[in-house]
């Protein structure tokens, strides 16, 4: 999924296309469906971002245990076992590249964060990177989903 100010969607299309098909999501969303030989999602994530260059960020569209497509937001919650004092969450961005974006008002335990570079962040690897630095975070990139009646 690309992430790109609108006035920039058709310039970034064209160039993405040499990576792959591009199909529009949303005013600033595209879809690039990459070609097979281009190599896992990770090597894809970084050809599209040298094609794309600033106009843009580029995360992989995630899949859930149904198959189901999430496009990721560029942000991150994490979940602690009880609500974490200040300097426990500003130590755990500070770690890890992040900037607080907020607490979750109704879930004291849950914060939200953001990459400080997301068109450098691969949000895969950050989210395991988060998963593994502390027991009982629980850590999970947001996402856009298309809601399915089932």
């Amino acid at each position: 999924m690309v992430k790109v100010a609108p006035q920039q969607r058709a310039a970034a299309a064209r160039r993405l296309a040499a990576v792959g098909r591009v199909e529009p999501l949303a005013e600033s969303l595209l879809l690039l469906r990459a070609a097979s030989s281009l190599g896992d999602a990770k090597a894809v994530w970084n050809r599209a971002r040298q094609v794309l260059g600033t106009a843009g960020t580029v995360q992989p569209v995630l899949l859930d245990e149904r198959g189901a497509q999430h496009y990721p937001t560029g942000e991150i919650s994490v979940r602690f076992q009880e609500p974490p004092p200040d300097e426990v969450v500003h130590d755990l961005a500070a770690a890890h590249g992040l900037r607080l974006r907020d607490r979750n008002e109704f879930v004291p335990e849950q914060v939200v964060f953001q990459p400080l570079d997301a068109a450098k962040s691969y949000i895969p690897e950050l989210v395991r990177e988060l998963s593994d630095a502390g027991s009982g975070l629980t850590v999970w990139a947001n996402t856009l989903s298309h809601f399915n009646r089932g």
